[in-house]
Protein backbone atom coordinates (compact mmCIF):
# COMPACT_ATOMS: atom_id res chain seq x y z
CA UNK A 1 0.00 0.00 0.00
CA UNK A 2 1.09 3.76 -1.05
CA UNK A 3 1.16 5.45 2.22
CA UNK A 4 2.94 7.78 4.37
CA UNK A 5 5.60 5.82 5.28
CA UNK A 6 6.95 5.53 1.84
CA UNK A 7 7.01 9.71 1.35
CA UNK A 8 9.32 9.90 4.74
CA UNK A 9 11.57 7.73 3.60
CA UNK A 10 11.65 9.02 0.35
CA UNK A 11 11.70 12.43 1.07
CA UNK A 12 13.62 13.68 4.13
CA UNK A 13 13.47 17.22 3.81
CA UNK A 14 9.68 17.06 3.86
CA UNK A 15 9.66 15.05 6.87
CA UNK A 16 11.84 17.16 8.41
CA UNK A 17 10.17 18.35 12.31
CA UNK A 18 7.42 15.67 11.36
CA UNK A 19 6.29 12.12 13.58
CA UNK A 20 8.91 9.57 12.58
CA UNK A 21 7.55 6.64 10.35
CA UNK A 22 6.22 4.64 13.33
CA UNK A 23 4.41 7.01 14.93
CA UNK A 24 2.64 7.79 12.07
CA UNK A 25 1.85 4.06 11.29
CA UNK A 26 0.25 3.88 14.69
CA UNK A 27 -2.04 6.93 14.07
CA UNK A 28 -3.13 4.85 10.75
CA UNK A 29 -3.86 1.76 12.90
CA UNK A 30 -5.40 3.64 15.56
CA UNK A 31 -7.78 5.62 13.48
CA UNK A 32 -8.66 2.46 11.55
CA UNK A 33 -9.57 0.87 14.99
CA UNK A 34 -11.98 3.44 16.65
CA UNK A 35 -13.05 4.97 13.05
CA UNK A 36 -14.08 8.36 14.20
CA UNK A 37 -16.39 9.86 12.06
CA UNK A 38 -14.23 13.49 12.11
CA UNK A 39 -12.11 11.29 10.23
CA UNK A 40 -13.85 10.78 7.20
CA UNK A 41 -15.17 14.29 7.04
CA UNK A 42 -10.86 15.70 7.24
CA UNK A 43 -10.51 12.17 4.53
CA UNK A 44 -12.76 13.90 2.37
CA UNK A 45 -11.86 17.62 2.95
CA UNK A 46 -8.24 16.63 2.10
CA UNK A 47 -8.84 14.38 -1.28
CA UNK A 48 -10.92 17.78 -2.11
CA UNK A 49 -7.88 20.03 -1.86
CA UNK A 50 -4.94 17.43 -3.50
CA UNK A 51 -7.10 14.91 -5.78
CA UNK A 52 -10.80 16.02 -6.25
CA UNK A 53 -11.41 13.04 -8.94
CA UNK A 54 -10.67 10.73 -6.21
CA UNK A 55 -13.73 12.30 -3.85
CA UNK A 56 -16.25 10.19 -5.92
CA UNK A 57 -13.76 6.22 -5.69
CA UNK A 58 -13.61 7.71 -1.84
CA UNK A 59 -17.85 7.66 -1.71
CA UNK A 60 -17.77 4.23 -3.64
CA UNK A 61 -15.52 2.81 -1.13
CA UNK A 62 -17.66 3.48 1.48
CA UNK A 63 -20.67 2.65 -0.15
CA UNK A 64 -19.17 -1.21 -1.02
CA UNK A 65 -17.71 -1.07 2.46
CA UNK A 66 -21.57 -0.98 4.08
CA UNK A 67 -23.58 -2.76 1.61
CA UNK A 68 -24.92 -5.69 2.43
CA UNK A 69 -23.64 -8.68 0.43
CA UNK A 70 -27.01 -9.42 -1.65
CA UNK A 71 -25.44 -7.44 -4.04
CA UNK A 72 -24.95 -9.55 -6.94
CA UNK A 73 -22.20 -6.83 -8.95
CA UNK A 74 -20.06 -4.16 -6.93
CA UNK A 75 -18.46 -1.18 -8.66
CA UNK A 76 -14.88 -0.10 -7.08
CA UNK A 77 -13.27 2.70 -8.89
CA UNK A 78 -15.08 2.16 -12.18
CA UNK A 79 -14.58 -1.42 -12.53
CA UNK A 80 -16.90 -4.44 -11.78
CA UNK A 81 -15.96 -6.95 -9.26
CA UNK A 82 -18.32 -9.69 -7.34
CA UNK A 83 -17.78 -8.80 -3.46
CA UNK A 84 -17.67 -5.66 -2.05
CA UNK A 85 -14.15 -4.57 -0.47
CA UNK A 86 -14.05 -4.52 3.40
CA UNK A 87 -14.55 -1.99 6.29
CA UNK A 88 -10.71 -2.20 6.69
CA UNK A 89 -10.18 -1.24 3.21
CA UNK A 90 -12.24 1.98 3.43
CA UNK A 91 -10.57 2.77 6.81
CA UNK A 92 -7.44 2.36 5.74
CA UNK A 93 -7.92 5.09 3.38
CA UNK A 94 -9.25 7.34 5.49
CA UNK A 95 -6.79 6.79 7.86
CA UNK A 96 -3.96 7.63 5.72
CA UNK A 97 -5.70 10.95 4.26
CA UNK A 98 -6.53 11.82 7.54
CA UNK A 99 -2.80 11.39 8.64
CA UNK A 100 -1.33 12.74 5.45
CA UNK A 101 -3.79 16.21 6.06
CA UNK A 102 -2.42 16.45 9.81
CA UNK A 103 1.24 16.78 7.87
CA UNK A 104 -0.19 18.95 5.47
CA UNK A 105 -1.42 21.67 7.99
CA UNK A 106 1.72 20.93 10.50
CA UNK A 107 4.20 21.93 7.59
CA UNK A 108 2.49 24.46 6.09
CA UNK A 109 2.81 26.47 9.16
CA UNK A 110 6.38 27.05 8.70
CA UNK A 111 6.59 26.25 4.86
CA UNK A 112 3.95 26.99 2.72
CA UNK A 113 6.36 26.25 -0.45
CA UNK A 114 7.17 22.56 1.16
CA UNK A 115 3.33 22.40 2.00
CA UNK A 116 2.20 22.31 -1.31
CA UNK A 117 4.73 20.36 -3.01
CA UNK A 118 3.79 17.42 -0.43
CA UNK A 119 0.35 17.95 -0.88
CA UNK A 120 0.69 17.63 -4.35
CA UNK A 121 2.62 14.51 -3.55
CA UNK A 122 -0.15 12.80 -1.17
CA UNK A 123 -2.32 13.87 -4.03
CA UNK A 124 -1.07 11.40 -6.81
CA UNK A 125 -0.58 8.73 -3.94
CA UNK A 126 -4.23 8.87 -3.60
CA UNK A 127 -4.75 8.41 -7.35
CA UNK A 128 -1.75 5.66 -7.38
CA UNK A 129 -3.58 3.47 -4.28
CA UNK A 130 -7.07 3.68 -6.46
CA UNK A 131 -5.36 2.08 -9.49
CA UNK A 132 -3.38 -0.03 -7.14
CA UNK A 133 -6.74 -1.44 -6.19
CA UNK A 134 -8.09 -1.39 -9.33
CA UNK A 135 -4.69 -4.22 -10.92
CA UNK A 136 -5.90 -6.31 -7.95
CA UNK A 137 -9.00 -7.00 -9.38
CA UNK A 138 -8.49 -6.50 -12.97
CA UNK A 139 -8.24 -8.70 -15.78
CA UNK A 140 -4.67 -9.88 -17.24
CA UNK A 141 -5.50 -7.94 -20.70
CA UNK A 142 -6.27 -4.77 -18.25
CA UNK A 143 -3.44 -4.81 -16.02
CA UNK A 144 -0.62 -3.72 -18.70
CA UNK A 145 -2.77 -0.28 -18.97
CA UNK A 146 -3.45 0.05 -15.14
CA UNK A 147 0.55 -0.63 -14.62
CA UNK A 148 1.01 1.83 -17.27
CA UNK A 149 -1.07 4.59 -15.57
CA UNK A 150 0.88 3.83 -12.12
CA UNK A 151 4.35 4.41 -13.71
CA UNK A 152 3.32 7.88 -14.93
CA UNK A 153 1.95 8.54 -11.27
CA UNK A 154 4.74 7.59 -9.60
CA UNK A 155 7.07 9.43 -12.20
CA UNK A 156 5.39 12.76 -11.34
CA UNK A 157 5.94 11.57 -8.07
CA UNK A 158 9.48 11.21 -8.83
CA UNK A 159 9.78 14.58 -9.52
CA UNK A 160 8.13 16.39 -7.16
CA UNK A 161 10.61 14.69 -4.62
CA UNK A 162 13.32 15.87 -6.34
CA UNK A 163 11.99 19.67 -5.87
CA UNK A 164 11.62 18.97 -2.40
CA UNK A 165 15.45 18.28 -2.62
CA UNK A 166 16.20 20.99 -4.65
CA UNK A 167 14.71 23.11 -2.09
CA UNK A 168 16.72 21.28 1.23
CA UNK A 169 20.22 21.73 -1.35
CA UNK A 170 19.13 26.00 -1.81
CA UNK A 171 18.52 26.20 2.31
CA UNK A 172 21.84 23.95 2.96
CA UNK A 173 23.73 26.00 0.13
CA UNK A 174 22.70 29.85 2.01
CA UNK A 175 23.58 28.22 5.43
CA UNK A 176 26.88 27.09 4.17
CA UNK A 177 26.97 31.10 2.75
CA UNK A 178 26.01 32.69 6.02
CA UNK A 179 28.90 30.54 8.12
CA UNK A 180 31.51 31.19 5.46
CA UNK A 181 30.80 35.03 5.46
CA UNK A 182 30.86 34.66 9.23
CA UNK A 183 34.24 32.98 9.13
CA UNK A 184 35.76 35.12 6.68
CA UNK A 185 34.64 38.26 9.12
CA UNK A 186 36.11 36.82 12.27
CA UNK A 187 39.32 36.31 10.25
CA UNK A 188 39.66 39.89 9.09
CA UNK A 189 38.97 41.19 12.18
CA UNK A 190 41.19 38.84 14.78
CA UNK A 191 43.27 41.27 16.28
CA UNK A 192 39.85 43.52 17.24
CA UNK A 193 37.96 40.31 18.66
CA UNK A 194 41.50 39.37 20.35
CA UNK A 195 42.04 42.93 21.84
CA UNK A 196 38.00 43.07 22.93
CA UNK A 197 38.23 39.54 24.64
CA UNK A 198 41.76 40.43 26.65
CA UNK A 199 40.21 44.07 27.84
CA UNK A 200 37.51 41.78 29.06
CA UNK A 201 39.15 39.24 30.77
CA UNK A 202 41.57 42.55 31.86
CA UNK A 203 38.92 44.43 33.60
CA UNK A 204 37.38 41.25 34.66
CA UNK A 205 40.42 40.67 36.45
CA UNK A 206 40.63 44.19 38.47
CA UNK A 207 36.91 44.65 39.63
CA UNK A 208 36.05 44.94 43.29
CA UNK A 209 34.93 42.00 44.68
Amino acid sequence: MIGVVGLLAASSGAAQDMPNPQAMQMQVQQIMQQRPREAEAAARAFLMLVAPERVNGLDSLREQATAGQTQPIIVVDGVPVSSPPSQDQYWMEVAQLTVQFDMVQKLNRRDSVRAQLVGKMFGLEANARAQQRAYRIASESRRPAIRNQIETLISQHFDLEDQLRALEVADIERRLADVRAESQRRREKRAEFIKFAVDDIVRDAVRPR
